[in-house]
C-alpha cells in the first residue's frame, strides 16, 4: 500500500511506542492544490503544492491511490498513458517526465522560471509550457526530451489555448506590460503563430483587467473566453462602498478577426462574485470558480451569447452589472477556496485551496457532494494568513479581498491607484506586499507607518470589516513569509 495516509498513520504509531508524543499535534499539512485532471482510468491526478506531491485518487476523492514526491513544487500535470508530465517551480522551471509504472521522474526537462500549464499540441507530438516569470512560451519535444522552440510573450503567461484549426496559440499574460500612468491600462492576449512560432499580435482586454488566469473556447471555435479582474482605478475610490474597485469578469475574443469584443462581469449590483479563477464551457454551459466567495456559476451558454451578440454598444458592457441576471446561477461549495475544476460529463470536479474539500457538482440539479480529502490538515499562522487574505467573504458584499489589488502571491496588479488617503489626483503604482513588514512606512502613499497597521487599516477602511486580531497577526505572519521569486537573469544566482 503505498499512499502517504498509510505512512502517516504508521508513523504516528512508531512515534506513540517510542516516546510520549501528544496527539494534539498530530495532523496532515495542506494541500494546496495547484491543478487536477482525470486521467484515462478515471482517476483524479492532484498536483501538491503544500507538501510536493502528484497524489492520484479515486474519482470520488475518497481513496488515496498513490503518492509520488518531487523535488521542486509541482504547478501543473498532463498525463499521458504510463506517463504523467508534470511542471515544476522553486529555483529553476522545468518539465519532469514522470513514469507511473516505475515511480521514478525519466526526465527533468529545463523550460524556463515559472513553468506552468503544460498541454499537448493539436498534433499531439509536442508539449507547450508557460514560463511565467520568464515571459515566454516553449516548446518541447517529448521524445527527445528536450525544448526545440521558444517566443517571448508580454508578462507573465498563465494559461494557453488553441484555435480550432491549429494555426495560432492564444496565451494569457497575468499582468499589464505598459507603463501605468496612462488612461488605459489592461493586460493582454498574445497570438503566437505556430508555423513560425512567432508571436503576431497581442489584444489588449478592456481598460482595468488584470490577473488573466483561465481560458476556454467554444465548441464552434468562433470565441475565446478568458477570465480576470478589472481593476477600477479610473474611478474615484470614494465608490468602494458601491464595490466599485474591483469587479470579476471574463472577455470575449472573437478567434478569426483575433480582436477583443466585450467584456461580460459576473459580478452583481449588491453581490459581488471575487477571485475569479477558472473558466470552461461546452454548448450548454460556461462555468467560472470563484476562489473568493467559494462558489462556481453556471451561466446558460447560449442565452448569454445570444444578449451578448445583439448588445449594442459593448464598449459600456463592462459597466453593466445586471447582464447575466436570469442567465446565471451561483452554486455554493463546500471548503474555502475553489481554483481549478476538471469538467466531465455532467460533472464538475472542484477541489479547494484552503481545505483539501473535493466538491462533485451535478450539474443537472446542481446537487453538491463534498468529500474530505485530507482529514487531520493543519494550517500554520502562515497558511491561515494566505486564507484570510484570500477570502472576500470578509469584505462588504464580497466585492473583493486583498488579493484583488495584490494578485499573484500578494504582489502588485501592475496599475496606479488615486486613494482618498493622500488627496485627489495623487495616482501612485499598486505596491507589492513582497517585505512590506521590514520597508515602513506602508501603503501606497506610505500613510501607514508600519505594515501591521497597514493590514488593520486595509481590512477596516477598504473591506469594512473589522478583523479580530489573531487574524491580523495571521495576515502579517502571511506577508513576513513571502520571499522572491529567483530572477530568470541570473547564472548561478549571480
Amino acid at each position: 500500500m503505498n499512499t502517504r495516509k498509510y505512512l502517516i498513520k504508521n508513523s504516528l504509531v512508531a512515534c506513540l511506542v517510542g516516546c510520549c508524543v501528544s496527539l494534539a499535534s498530530a495532523g496532515n499539512p495542506p494541500f494546496f492544490t495547484t491543478d487536477a485532471v482525470l486521467n484515462a482510468k478515471g482517476e483524479l491526478l492532484m498536483t501538491q503544492k503544500g507538501t510536493r506531491h502528484l497524489d492520484i485518487f479515486s474519482a470520488d476523492g475518497k481513496s488515496l491511490l498513490h503518492s509520488f514526491p518531487f523535488d521542486e513544487i509541482p504547478t501543473g500535470l498532463l498525463p499521458d498513458g504510463d506517463k504523467v508530465y508534470v511542471t515544476t517551480f522553486e529555483n529553476t522551471g522545468r518539465l519532469q517526465v514522470l513514469s507511473l509504472e516505475s515511480g521514478r521522474v525519466e526526465a527533468a526537462i529545463p523550460t524556463g522560471s515559472g513553468a506552468c500549464h503544460p498541454m499537448f499540441g493539436p498534433d499531439k507530438k509536442h508539449i507547450y509550457v508557460c514560463n511565467q516569470f520568464d515571459n515566454s512560451v516553449v516548446e518541447v519535444d517529448p521524445v527527445m526530451r528536450k525544448v526545440v522552440r521558444s517566443v517571448k510573450v508580454l508578462r507573465e503567461p498563465k494559461s494557453a489555448v488553441f484555435s480550432k484549426d491549429g494555426k495560432y496559440m492564444f496565451v494569457t499574460n497575468f499582468l499589464p506590460a505598459q507603463r501605468a500612468d496612462v488612461d488605459v491600462v489592461a493586460a493582454c492576449v498574445s497570438v503566437i503563430e505556430m508555423e513560425g512560432f512567432t508571436k503576431v499580435k497581442d489584444i489588449q482586454l478592456a481598460n482595468g483587467s488584470n490577473a488573466l488566469r483561465g481560458m476556454c473556447i467554444t465548441p464552434d471555435g468562433k470565441y475565446i473566453y478568458v477570465s480576470h479582474n478589472l481593476g477600477r482605478f479610473t474611478v474615484p475610490t470614494s465608490q468602494l462602498q458601491q464595490g466599485w474597485m474591483n469587479t470579476s469578469a471574463f472577455s470575449v475574443i472573437d478567434v478569426a478577426k483575433r480582436e477583443f469584443v466585450g467584456a461580460v462581469l459576473v459580478d452583481e449590483p449588491d453581490r459581488g462574485a471575487a477571485g475569479i479563477w477558472s473558466i470552461a464551457c461546452d454548448d450548454k454551459h460556461i462555468f467560472i470558480t470563484h476562489s473568493g466567495t467559494h462558489e462556481v456559476s453556471l451561466i446558460d451558454h447560449p442565452a448569454m451569447l445570444a444578449k451578448f451578440e445583439s448588445y449594442k454598444d459593448k464598449s459600456r458592457l463592462d459597466y453593466d452589472l445586471n447582464f447575466l441576471y436570469g442567465l446565471r446561477e451561483r452554486v455554493p461549495l463546500q471548503g474555502n477556496g475553489p481554483r481549478n475544476f476538471i469538467f466531465s460529463g455532467d460533472k464538475l470536479i472542484i477541489p479547494t485551496y484552503f481545505a483539501d474539500i473535493l466538491n462533485t457538482v451535478d450539474i443537472n440539479t446542481l446537487e453538491v457532494t463534498a468529500t474530505d480529502m485530507n482529514p487531520g490538515r493543519t494550517d500554520t499562522p502562515e497558511n491561515k494568513g494566505e486564507k484570510y487574505f484570500n477570502d472576500a467573504n470578509h469584505c462588504y458584499q464580497g466585492w473583493q479581498s486583498c488579493n484583488g489589488c495584490h494578485p499573484g502571491d500578494a504582489r502588485t496588479d501592475g496599475m496606479n491607484w488615486d486613494l482618498m488617503n493622500d488627496g485627489v489626483g495623487n495616482s501612485k503604482n499598486c505596491k507589492s506586499m513582497l517585505y512590506s513588514h521590514v520597508t515602513p512606512p506602508s501603503m501606497i502613499s506610505g500613510v501607514r507607518e508600519s505594515a501591521e497597521y497597514a493590514v488593520r487599516a486595509g481590512f477596516k477602511f477598504i473591506q469594512f470589516f473589522e478583523p479580530e486580531e489573531e487574524m491580523a497577526k495571521c495576515v502579517d505572519a502571511y506577508m513576513k513569509s513571502l520571499r522572491p521569486v529567483p530572477s530568470p537573469y541570473l547564472v548561478k544566482g549571480e
